[in-house]
């Protein structure tokens, strides 16, 4: 098997060296509503962490994921685990890639064909303690449930899906509910567009593997589009437009512009004036903003 490994890129911090020996806990996931995944487990496995951590994170997972079945309207194909490493070491082995350094978590989603990293025959969440044990309490949230959606989706995830959908999709849920401003939570468009600056297009999937420090923005860009859709359709509106382009009839260009009619009543480009208004709302330049209350 080789692994698709899909990024949430929401932090960076230094590298810590060493990987430990394993450790597996498994735990049912305590969730309600049994009828709507195919398993009541969540497993954590633990390489060289204490059992406190184990539990800790077993505990945040499991809250991030009654969250999440919540929300996704359909059954998963698979149990949910999660690898948690030692350190950021241990994350890129597990992984089984450099560049990792700066990412709280990723999901990794097997596809045929090829060796995988090491445990790569397992859809899994795979944690990187050295980023995430800095988050606050409600960043771990957002992390945790961006990821589980990847693995939610994955399933109605087809070819050609666009990245700015399914990194859009997880960012949405993952910051549902959470107490920060837009202007905090996507500080890099934020500067871009308080500066006069918006973006002709949605990003390309080039755009989420750039080397040129513009990676964060994009997923940015990616969570206004999909927000944007949302607060028009709702949540389960953003979701049924999901699963159109991931998995429809037709190619993608087709599955795509069909979800834009069906769901938005318009094309991608009158899509994109929308969102470029909705950029100027939700990051108002100096002289936009409204003086405070």
């Amino acid at each position: 098997m080789s692994s698709i490994v899909i990024v949430v890129a929401l932090v960076f911090l230094p590298v810590a060296a060493g990987v430990g020996a394993s450790l597996v806990a498994v735990a049912p996931s305590d969730q309600a509503d049994a009828a709507h995944r195919p398993t009541d487990q969540l497993t954590i496995t633990g390489y060289g962490v204490s059992p406190a951590r184990l539990t800790q994170v077993r505990r945040e997972a499991g809250d991030a994921l009654r969250y999440v079945r919540g929300v996704w309207d359909g059954a998963w194909s698979a149990p949910v685990r999660i690898d948690l490493p030692a350190d950021s070491a241990g994350f890129r082995a597990r992984v089984g890639r450099a560049g990792t350094d700066g990412e709280a978590a990723v999901a990794v989603i097997p596809r045929a064909g090829g060796a995988g990293a090491p445990g790569g025959d397992a859809t899994r969440v795979v944690i990187n303690p050295d980023v995430y044990e800095r988050l606050t309490p409600e960043g771990r949230q957002v992390v945790l449930r961006h990821e589980l959606t990847h693995l939610a989706s994955a399933d109605v995830t087809g070819p050609g899906t666009p990245t700015w959908l399914v990194e859009g999709l997880a960012e949405v849920v993952g910051h549902a509910g959470v107490a920060l401003s837009v202007r905090r939570a996507a500080p890099e468009l934020a500067v871009e567009v308080q500066a006069g600056w918006l973006p002709d297009a949605l990003p390309g999937d080039a755009a989420f593997t750039a080397t040129d420090g513009t990676v964060p923005r994009s997923y940015q860009e990616a969570w206004l589009a999909c927000k944007l859709i949302a607060d028009t359709v709702g949540t389960d509106g953003l979701i049924g437009f999901y699963r159109q382009v991931g998995s429809g009839e037709g190619g993608p260009n087709t599955r795509l512009a069909g979800a834009f009619q069906r769901f938005l009543g318009t094309t991608e480009a009158g899509f994109v004036a929308r969102w470029r208004s909705y950029l100027r709302a939700q990051l108002p330049t100096g002289t936009d903003r409204r003086p405070p209350a």
